[in-house]
């Protein structure tokens, strides 16, 4: 269904540069069970979810909705990310190898990014066993926690990968073909916004969530649009007030009868004491 709707994003075509994000509700998920999310798929018609957790498992489940918002999650399942050896990863915290932060569902498989030992691994299906990919040499020069945060994939299959930090003054758009990454372009950084999640329409337009911390103590959210054939081309179509959510990560963008979505779902940092958020908004054309 999702390559279906390609027809519906042409027709947007320019006027997407006046594109927003209107908010549509906010659910509470009140769990002490599951810390740490970061990454988030949701299904075409926005009925079920998968994310991962930075504590190294994966979780999904269906959403109930009323009047369009979440009001629930339901038959929520937990599984462990199983690493290269066939065990779950959060058997070795050593080096914080559990440290899931990026996930891209397509019908050929699952992706999963990790901070501290920045790598990607494939993996048949959720649950399954991770595969090794070769790592880009650049993978290596970012910042302890500051890695490998986001992955979208394409619908022509092609997996793209973001760092949550820049190098050099821009964000360097990892492109992977077969088993080699390569660089397909720079996301120029701005006004102090980390890259914390990405998403594709199934035109293949790019969207990407920021994250800024304020003062230490306060959060703001923005999303970008980039352009994929010059990714230094990027429009900033939705920026939060301070701290009005929590600190988002995970970004999904999936359609109902009147066009596109987007949800998105904060990462609490492993405190209980915070609840998790999931995010509904609207993209307007």
């Amino acid at each position: 269904m999702k390559y279906l709707l390609a027809a519906v994003f042409a027709l947007l075509g320019s006027a997407a540069t006046s594109e927003s994000l209107t908010h549509l509700g906010t659910y509470v998920w009140d769990t002490k069970s599951v810390v740490g999310l970061s990454g988030l798929e949701v299904s075409d018609d926005g009925t079920t979810f998968t994310a991962i957790s930075d504590r190294g498992w994966t979780v999904s489940g269906q959403f109930t909705r009323t009047n369009d918002v979440i009001t629930d999650l339901i038959d929520v399942t937990i599984h462990p990310i199983r690493g290269l050896d066939g065990h779950p990863v959060t058997a070795r915290r050593v080096g914080d190898w559990s440290d899931a932060e990026g996930l891209a569902i397509s019908p050929n498989g699952v992706w999963i990014s990790f901070e501290r030992w920045a790598h990607v691994t494939a993996h048949d299906n959720i649950g399954a066993t991770g595969r090794y990919i070769p790592d880009h040499p650049d993978f290596g020069r970012f910042s302890d926690n500051q890695q490998l945060e986001a992955l979208a994939i394409h619908p022509d299959g092609t997996l793209y990968a973001l760092p949550e930090e820049p190098l050099d003054g821009a964000f360097p758009l990892f492109r992977l073909t077969g088993r080699t990454w390569d660089i397909a372009g720079h996301m120029p950084a701005s006004n102090g916004f980390a890259v914390v999640g990405a998403d594709f329409t199934p035109l293949g337009q790019l969207y990407v969530l920021e994250r800024k911390h304020l003062l230490g103590r306060f959060l703001q959210s923005r999303l970008r649009r980039v352009d994929l054939s010059d990714p230094a081309n990027s429009v900033t179509i939705w920026q939060s007030d301070r701290d009005a959510f929590g600190n988002l990560e995970g970004l999904a963008i999936w359609h109902d009868a009147a066009g596109a979505r987007v949800t998105m779902v904060s990462d609490n940092n492993g405190d209980v004491d915070i609840l998790t958020q999931f995010v509904d908004f609207r993209l307007v054309p």
